[in-house]
């Protein structure tokens, strides 16, 4: 019985851990997030007022986290290489990892955003974060605008066109936003 257990957190078509979704939904206010960052310092979502914010939790044993995260990475340069629209926030989330894990593995595949260490799983739990990796976007006055909890393909872009209507302010007006593009594999399922 335990073995199906575990077999269960692993359901395909799904991130790497499935226990139950996300249930904050979009236009909840969204906890606070205070934490250690491997090479930012304390790190705090108040501070990012007034700016959009991507909060991505993840784990660096998740397959799918990975992928993601180097699309994520692409996505910061080419928001900072904008002259016109300021950079979109990135905070990174690694959930339930000792920190010399997570410094060994982006020492190999370094990023350009901070990367938040919730060694307790206290971020993870607030934010009622199920699946790996789980996303949300939030507008520049910090409501949730958006949930993926399936990888996202940030080089897609419909991804970033979904930025740019969270920047221009536009989000007021939207009734919603479409949905993120899903991270495609080699052998053209998603994930």
């Amino acid at each position: 019985m335990a073995f199906l257990s575990v077999l269960a957190l692993f359901a395909p078509g799904r991130g790497a851990v499935a226990a139950e979704p996300a249930r904050l939904e979009p236009g909840a206010d969204v906890p606070p997030i205070d934490l250690p960052s491997l090479h930012h310092g304390p790190q705090s979502l108040a501070a990012l007022q007034g700016q959009v914010v991507l909060v991505h939790f993840f784990a660096t044993w998740c397959e799918p986290c990975r992928e993601e995260m180097a699309g994520l990475s692409r996505l910061s340069e080419r928001f900072s290489k904008r002259p016109s629209a300021p950079a979109v926030a990135i905070l990174a989330v690694d959930v339930g990892e000792v920190e010399i894990r997570v410094r060994r593995f982006f020492e190999k595949q370094p990023v350009p955003f901070p990367v938040l260490l919730d060694a307790e799983r206290a971020a993870m739990k607030a934010w009622q974060v199920g699946v790996f990796p789980t996303t949300f976007l939030l507008d520049a006055t910090h409501r949730l605008r958006l949930v993926a909890d399936i990888p996202i393909d940030w080089d897609r872009p419909e991804a970033e066109a979904i930025l740019d209507i969270l920047q221009a302010d536009e989000a007021e007006s939207a009734a919603a936003l479409p949905a993120l593009p899903a991270l495609q594999t080699d052998n053209g399922s998603t994930q």
